[in-house]
């Protein structure tokens, strides 16, 4: 069943010992785009690069904001607060998932 993402996966990172985690690739103007980010020492949560990113990806999916985390973990910890949660609160979530999904 899976063959074909495995084999596009393998064929892709051009092995076939093990299927990579994470491999950065930069295939466009991204070590321009970071050298910018990096030069204008607005390298966290804040720049124009950020303000630009949450522009494109709010108009890509058709919202009127969003908002770029840090990783996952955050992500999930401001929609929890966004949706009210408080602690002692049950939240109900997929048994076959990464911890921060339960652990915040």
């Amino acid at each position: 069943m899976y063959e074909k993402i495995v084999s596009f996966i393998q064929d892709t990172f051009n092995t076939k010992n093990f299927i990579p985690l994470h491999e950065p690739r930069f295939c466009g103007n991204e070590k321009k785009y970071l050298s910018e980010c990096i030069d204008s020492t607005f390298v966290s949560s804040v720049g124009a690069y950020v303000d630009r990113f949450e522009k494109e990806f709010a108009s890509y999916v058709g919202s009127q904001y969003a908002i770029a985390t840090v990783n996952g973990t955050a992500a999930l910890h401001v929609s929890l607060v966004l949706m009210g949660v408080e602690k002692d609160d049950e939240v109900i979530t997929q048994p076959l998932t990464f911890i921060a999904t339960w652990s915040l």
